[in-house]
């Protein structure tokens, strides 16, 4: 509550607290600036020959014309990509700056990688929500479940598989306990009570679940909006709208862990196996992102080693990607609060853009469960060829933004200043929905800036910040047009 009091006193002050830049940072406010950048004549290609191409060669003498190279045979004159060098971005951006934030001083720390596509255009399309066609809802569902037959739900069913697989992970929790593979100042005694009276209590319920009955054999059809479809082994299959969920028998779905890039080649392998099966699910190009097992917080509360518990289910987030430019799933970061001091409050943008995300849960190198929710479909080309900012400009308005968008809990009576440590670790360049001026079904994917990291202070020491760095690393600390240089919030999606 009292954060809450904070938050609202700092809607009315916050401009007036925080220092004025020299350059005032430009805001999406509605007014069609942006449409109008979009509009404009697109660019040339990203792309150039290399210094050597196009030269003029020194002409042939009777002498060294048996030397020449035949043409069929000359070297294709190589071209680079160049739109990192076109936007004048170093590969690694370094930086330490500090300024009053309402609440106290945020300090600034920028060591970072950029992540620039390899592409030679950055269009700007026009995308609407998808809605699965029943030819896809048809495909879909006999590649995930196979040719039939198909029945419905069995709730019932289900909830007695999951009671089972429960009581058999504490079953073997408790064997775990007695074989003393945990770390050297492990609390046996208390955590094996603990998972004991875990299981009793299960056990219980177990025994006061209905008996299911037989599945009935499918009554639905894939012309339906909501398709709900299971099979023998009660793996079921939902498809509504643009969202698709795709559980195991025991109703086991992807954890929405933040994803991590693979460690070993098993890893590795789940990635591509995911990927593989979302290409044959759709047209779209889906990459996986990043992957992360099941057991790895599990290894790390309990000081386990990988070879006494190894890993052998794993959750693979995957990314789409549009003509090469991925667009990443990122919200916006907590402490922010962009969205209502450069746009204000608008009727016309109170409803929230979400980002499409897709995760697969990848056991035996097969995919047992899928989520893919908020999918879209690009329906028209906007811009063949955007025009994108420097990156020297959206550095300075980052420097100058982050400082109106984020804001600290003051001190308490009597206690020094707030201060706050930022650190930015990742500046990504992908694609983004961001709404469109009277367009409430349509969204513009456009080309934005992402500066992510994290926050801490003296109260949470940067040493013990490692699930503090793997909660954030989805959270964006301030989103950038990379068009026309408008802050951007990722939840409200202008």
């Amino acid at each position: 509550m009292k954060r809450l009091l904070v938050i609202l006193f700092a809607l009315a002050l916050l401009l007036a607290c925080v220092p004025t830049p020299e350059q005032e940072a430009v805001f999406n406010k509605g007014d069609g600036t942006m449409e109008d950048v979009i509009e404009s004549k697109p660019v040339t290609d990203y792309a150039v020959q290399s210094p050597s191409a196009g030269a003029e060669q020194p002409a042939a003498d009777e002498h060294s014309a048996e030397h020449e190279t035949p043409a069929d045979e000359q070297p294709e004159t190589p071209t680079i990509n160049t739109l990192s060098d076109a936007l004048g971005a170093p590969e690694r951006c370094t930086d330490t700056f500090e300024d009053k934030v309402y609440g106290g001083t945020l300090k600034v720390e920028i060591n970072a990688d950029l992540e620039i596509p390899n592409v030679s255009k950055v269009p700007v399309y026009t995308v609407q929500v998808k809605n699965f066609t029943p030819e896809e809802r048809e495909h879909i569902t006999k590649l995930l479940l196979g040719d039939g037959p198909y029945f419905n739900y069995n709730r019932a069913l289900t909830d007695q598989i999951r009671a089972k697989c429960t009581i058999e992970e504490y079953t073997q929790e408790i064997s775990n306990y007695d074989n003393r593979i945990y770390g050297e100042d492990f609390p046996y005694e208390s955590y094996r009570e603990g998972a004991e009276f875990n299981m009793e209590q299960h056990m219980k319920s177990y025994a006061e679940l209905p008996e299911p009955g037989p599945s009935e054999p499918w009554t639905g059809s894939f012309t339906n909006e909501r398709t709900i479809v299971s099979d023998g082994a009660n793996r079921y299959l939902g498809i509504a709208g643009d969202c698709i969920y795709f559980y195991d028998e025991t109703g086991t779905a992807p954890m929405p862990f933040d994803a991590r890039a693979p460690e070993n080649a098993k890893e590795e392998a789940a990635m591509r196996v995911a990927e593989t099966l979302f290409s044959d699910m759709t047209d779209a190009s889906f990459l996986a992102s990043g992957i992360t097992y099941k057991e790895e917080l599990f290894l790390k509360y309990y000081n386990l080693s990988p070879e006494k518990f190894p890993p052998k289910e794993y959750t693979v987030t995957l990314v789409r990607t549009v003509d090469g430019i991925p667009c990443y799933p990122y919200s916006a970061f907590h402490g922010s609060d962009t969205a209502k001091q450069s746009a204000g409050v608008s009727s016309d943008y109170d409803d929230p853009v979400r980002p499409e995300y897709a995760s697969a849960l990848v056991r035996d190198d097969k995919v047992t469960a899928l989520t893919w929710y908020n999918a879209f479909d690009v329906v028209k080309t906007e811009n063949e060829n955007i025009a994108l900012l420097p990156f020297e400009r959206i550095l300075e308005l980052f420097e100058q933004q982050i400082f109106r968008s984020i804001y600290l809990d003051p001190a308490e009576k009597g206690d020094p200043e707030s201060t706050e440590q930022m650190v930015v670790t990742r500046i990504s360049l992908s694609y983004m929905k961001v709404k469109k001026k009277d367009a409430p079904n349509e969204r513009y994917l456009l080309p934005v800036w992402d500066f992510m990291g994290y926050t801490y202070n003296a109260r949470m020491p940067e040493k013990d910040l490692t699930g503090t760095k793997s909660w954030f690393s989805g959270q964006s600390l301030l989103t950038i047009s990379a068009v026309d240089g408008s802050i951007i919030d990722r939840d409200r999606g202008y």
